[in-house]
């Protein structure tokens, strides 16, 4: 009897803490220390190096799915995609790359699957640019799912006094980012 009821009194304690698991297209406030999880998989099919051309520069752009992380703010763990990327102009001259970065140390960061329009939502922080940041929104264009649009919306062209672009004009600053783009899985 007595190990009866101290099997109930565990199976209670564990449901008790046990975590509640939301899709990723869940579009309410989750309670602390949920779940937002990739439960369909949509995640790994952006998962890979996408290569385009803009402005005589090709960029790589290595995205990775990236599991259970606790946020911090959010007060919950989640699924999401990071990204990096490489930057090589007509004359093979390497201008941005920061695919060796730790991932918890990547300028590019997934946030979620918007309700309106089905894309996927990422930042973008550049501490080393004098702190460029924007939002990107990502989302297939073909049914193989091998060509993906890119939209990069820089936040401003603000920089202060101790970004070493301070005093030049916004065209001779650095466009580390195509501002809209086609990619192609490689």
């Amino acid at each position: 009897m007595k190990n009866i009821f101290l099997f109930i009194a565990l199976a209670l304690t564990i449901s008790c803490k046990s975590q509640t698991v939301y899709p990723l297209r869940t579009f309410t406030e989750l309670p602390p220390n949920s779940y937002l999880k990739d439960t369909n998989n949509e995640l790994t099919q952006y998962e890979g190096v996408w290569k385009g051309t803009w402005n005589n520069k090709t960029i790589f752009i290595t995205i990775k799915k990236i599991v259970n992380i606790y946020d911090n703010v959010l007060m919950y763990q989640k699924d999401f995609l990071i990204a990096k990327f490489k930057v090589i102009d007509a004359n093979g001259n390497v201008r941005f790359d920061n695919t060796a970065l730790p991932d918890n140390k990547a300028k590019i960061t997934g946030g979620k699957f918007r309700k309106k329009d089905d894309k996927y939502s990422f930042s973008y922080i550049d501490r080393d640019l004098c702190g460029i940041t924007g939002y990107i929104m990502v989302n297939f264009t073909d049914s193989s799912k091998t060509k993906l649009q890119w939209v990069y919306s820089k936040d401003n062209d603000w920089v202060d006094s101790d970004c070493f672009y301070w005093g030049k004009p916004a065209s001779e600053r650095p466009d580390p980012l195509p501002h809209s783009i086609i990619l192609t899985k490689q």
